[in-house]
């Protein structure tokens, strides 16, 4: 054979050695591609089956009002528990679970529930003053303090304003108030205490919640009664589905009490009495 034919042959099995590298090194991609895939999709079954778990503990907690004391299976290889613990009710400071937007209402309960959620109108928190903290943010939020008492048969409202920020002060007209840091233990919030008596509230008279509205920004919110005790504000429930494989899923809900809208806090409640 010819030195050409030898040189030939070599370069047509070196060509074809490496077309057939190439060849597996694609395959054993598109095979560990698939496998991946494979894992990837078995996970995401077995994450959702976990989570619908879960959310299948919130719905059984939120119609009982109670967690689970053992594990509960849901179907073969899955399961679920739940547990429900209270919101508040102690002499400690509170903090809303979640950011406030602007403009709208959030309730702080000075009175107790009944266990079917219905309002006890007997007297509860006996603090004669309530410190109130919201966070500081980008644009200063101002705040619309109401408080909701009854005296008698009365129902009553008690109002107050306050603005971090003095320059607005001269077209709000709010209360004008500096900075504590930390406000409620809270690095950076603003706080205020309320005294009831400059509300026109008198001892004997029976507290029913604070109604805290953020201006000109959003804000999250936190509650200090001192050495008082703040009655209830719901519970907290917490679910996690967990899989036969070792997959959980944790769901938290805050169920609190439920409040009237702002707008009857005009219509039900007034500074001078005329009962209900």
């Amino acid at each position: 054979m010819s030195t050409y034919g030898k040189s030939s042959s070599g370069q047509v099995l070196l060509i074809t050695l490496l077309v057939l590298s190439v060849a597996v090194t694609i395959a054993l991609s598109l095979i560990g591609r698939g496998t991946q895939d494979a894992n990837m999709s078995a996970s995401l079954e077995e994450s959702a089956r976990a989570f619908n778990a879960a959310e299948a503990g919130i719905e059984d907690a939120l119609k009982s009002g109670l967690g689970t004391t053992t594990v509960q299976v849901l179907s073969p290889g899955l399961t679920y528990s739940v547990n429900v613990s209270m919101v508040a009710g102690a002499a400690s400071v509170y903090q809303l679970p979640k950011k406030t937007v602007r403009g709208t209402t959030e309730t702080v309960w000075l009175t107790n529930h009944n266990a079917d959620g219905t309002l006890n109108e007997s007297p509860a928190y006996l603090g004669t003053t309530i410190g109130i903290c919201w966070s500081s943010e980008a644009v200063t939020p101002a705040l619309e303090v109401t408080v909701l008492y009854k005296r008698g048969a009365s129902y009553l409202v008690g109002k107050s304003a306050l603005d971090p920020d003095l320059s607005r002060f001269g077209t709000n007209k709010f209360t004008g108030l500096g900075i504590s840091t930390p406000g409620c233990g809270i690095a950076s919030y603003y706080t205020s205490t309320v005294d009831f008596s400059t509300l026109g509230i008198l001892g004997t008279d029976t507290l029913l919640a604070l109604r805290l509205t953020p201006r000109y920004s959003d804000a999250r919110f936190a509650i200090d009664p001192g050495n008082f005790i703040l009655p209830k504000q719901g519970n907290q429930v917490e679910s996690t589905g967990t899989t036969a494989t070792g997959i959980s899923r944790k769901i938290i809900v805050y169920q609190q009490y439920k409040a009237p809208s702002s707008i009857f806090d005009s219509s039900i409640y007034s500074q001078s009495s005329f009962g209900h």
